[in-house]
């Protein structure tokens, strides 16, 4: 009957990590049996059969299950047929399948990861046109823009290029001369658009992409090249050090609850029996799980700490072909374990514990005390726009000495009141960092979109920034940025200044600055004329086709020199702090959200 099948090209391609024999396919075949519910007999099987230079293994039989979208009380049962095809050359195997899935063991003990690096050359040749592109951040902050997919006819003339090292391709489609190929390298998924084929033809074509994953040689697009960039594990230098660990909470969630008829669920295991997760319950460890956990070294163990305790949590494992997190684990995941959807909640006898899922899923970000690295979705990137010794990060640093000055963020108030105290962060902001602008307005409290709004009508093209101003002790540390540069990202949409929007902003500046319980006399329209004057400077900003939109992080908590001696330092091999490291990726995160919607994005600081 295998002589009926007809199915797309679309294989999870991997590295042989051990041969596989006859008795290895006889007993894989016989556990894919014993986990199905009432399976059926085989409509057709084949073991290692030779095919050109090729081998295959294939078994198709039907089983029962309960359909997904009914719950199991309602004792409805389908059958439904699922097959595995198994294609070996060389040191690679291919595996097609649907409805049915290689057991865990079955991988870890024979099936390897292909390197990102080998994929590229395989598939994003030279002379490939890219047509789609799934990209990741490779920052660990949630405020940061965490995933993006690009679409064009060809991608190579629409896409902006100034923040692309901070993002690693995940998947992409490109347009060759022999095909249109899409590729997702951390799962090894490789296909090509074409009509369904049978079991020859699909043998044939998956030992054609083995080839080319084998091949050495090959030059890949100039146009990847732009991106992260993947490198071997090997390649991490001496010293170097894990700092921080992320979990990929979005990608999790979606498994669980945003793929059509769900995937995995969650169970836990209470006195024996597995009773399925409620959302609450899910959702709870996942919030738990979305923070960034660092990584303290002692001896020769890179242990994962908890942020609220310090409490070890886990340990982070660099081995030769990828990164794993032994014993990471949080006490809300306690005898969580996760289920295909294919089974009634409790049957699947290849569950796994939650802590081993995420692992073995490659579902986290390791971030390293050197910067350029970064290790996701199962491989490690290198931002290459680091290798110029930060001077990309310190163009966005401004320093101004009145800053050096300062005791507060506001200063303190008083009824009548006609300016912020002169020590004030605010007072630097409307005296000296903004004294450019011809429109300042006070948005501070309320509807806040940003402390100050300045609006440059003088210059061309017109300008318009948003202020966002900051007090604390001078440090490297990331803690006193969370709060701004969360601010900062989420009012990124509103610097066009929406019409809807307005007339509710005019009239709350109509009215004096308004703080601890005094009112003012600081007015909210600081500069550029009364309410009828600010709408026409405004009204300018919504005609204008060529608006400059730029973004302001005002602290008093940062030191420019402090930052430069920082990367002056790394620079001549001393590894640096975790907290330096923690805030580097922070403002790369703001810098590249700034650069995404065609802002400047800029922290100005003590000298």
């Amino acid at each position: 009957m295998i002589e009926y099948l007809s199915v797309s090209r679309a294989a999870y391609f991997y590295r042989r990590k051990k041969r596989l024999s006859n008795a290895a396919i006889d007993t894989l075949f016989k556990t894919l049996r014993s986990h199905a519910s009432t399976p059926s007999r085989n409509l057709f099987r084949a073991d290692r059969v030779a095919l050109g230079n090729s081998r295959y293994s294939a078994i198709c039989f039907s089983f029962e299950r309960s359909p997904a979208f009914l719950t199991q009380e309602s004792e409805v049962i389908e059958c439904v047929f699922g097959f595995v095809l198994i294609v070996e050359k060389g040191e690679f195997v291919a595996i097609l399948k649907t409805g049915l899935d290689l057991p865990s063991s079955f991988k870890s003990k024979y099936l390897d990861k292909v390197g990102s690096e080998r994929v590229e050359r395989a598939i994003a040749r030279h002379d490939a046109v890219f047509e789609k592109l799934r990209l990741k951040n490779m920052s660990t902050s949630k405020f940061a823009l965490r995933s993006k997919t690009l679409e064009a006819s060809d991608l190579v003339n629409t896409v902006a290029t100034s923040s692309a090292s901070r993002f690693a391709p995940q998947a992409y489609s490109v347009r060759r001369s022999d095909g249109t190929y899409s590729a997702t390298p951390s799962t090894g998924r490789i296909s090509i658009r074409s009509d369904r084929a049978g079991y020859e033809e699909i043998v044939r074509w998956s030992g054609e992409v083995m080839d080319l994953l084998a091949a050495d040689g090959g030059e890949t697009s100039a146009f990847i090249r732009n991106f992260a960039r993947p490198i071997d594990l090997s390649a991490i230098p001496s010293g170097v050090r894990p700092t921080f660990v992320a979990i990929d909470v979005p990608s999790l969630a979606s498994v669980l609850y945003e793929t059509e008829g769900g995937t995995v669920r969650l169970v836990r295991q209470t006195q024996g029996s597995f009773v399925e997760m409620t959302k609450v319950e899910i959702d709870h460890i996942l919030e738990e799980l979305d923070r960034s956990f660092p990584v303290q070294p002692e001896q020769a163990k890179n242990h994962i700490v908890h942020p609220d305790d310090q409490a070890r949590i886990g340990s982070v494992k660099v081995g030769k072909t990828r990164i794993s997190l032994p014993g990471f684990t949080l006490t809300s995941m306690a005898s969580v374990f996760v289920e295909d959807t294919a089974f009634p909640a409790g049957t699947d006898h290849d569950h796994r514990p939650l802590t081993r899922y995420l692992d073995h899923e490659n579902l986290f970000t390791v971030l390293f005390s050197d910067f350029a690295l970064a290790y996701i979705d199962g491989s490690l990137y290198r931002d290459e726009a680091l290798l110029g010794g930060g001077m990309n990060f310190l163009r966005h640093l401004q320093a101004a000495p009145p800053l050096a000055q300062t005791t507060s963020e506001k200063g303190e108030f008083a009824a009548g009141q006609q300016a912020f105290g002169d020590a004030s962060v605010f007072r630097a902001i409307v005296d000296n960092i903004a004294r450019d602008d011809d429109v300042l307005l006070c948005d501070d409290l309320g509807d806040e979109w940003a402390d100050f709004i300045g609006i440059s009508t003088a210059t061309r093209p017109v300008m318009v920034s948003f202020y966002h101003a900051k007090h604390g002790e001078r440090s490297l540390s990331a803690s006193a940025f969370h709060d701004s540069v969360g601010q900062a990202i989420k009012n990124l949409g509103r610097m066009a200044l929406p019409s809807e929007a307005m007339p509710a902003k005019y009239a709350s500046w109509e009215s004096p600055y308004r703080n601890d319980g005094a009112i003012t006399a600081i007015p909210r329209m600081i500069r550029g004329g009364g309410r009828l004057e600010i709408e026409e400077k405004i009204q300018e900003v919504h005609s204008a086709p060529d608006l400059f939109k730029r973004v302001f992080i005002v602290t008093s908590s940062l030191s420019r020199t402090q930052v430069e001696e920082a990367f002056t330092t790394a620079a001549a091999g001393e590894p640096p702090s975790a907290h330096f490291v923690q805030l580097y990726w922070l403002l790369m995160s703001y810098f590249s959200a700034c650069s995404e919607i065609g802002a400047n994005g800029y922290i100005v600081c003590q000298p």
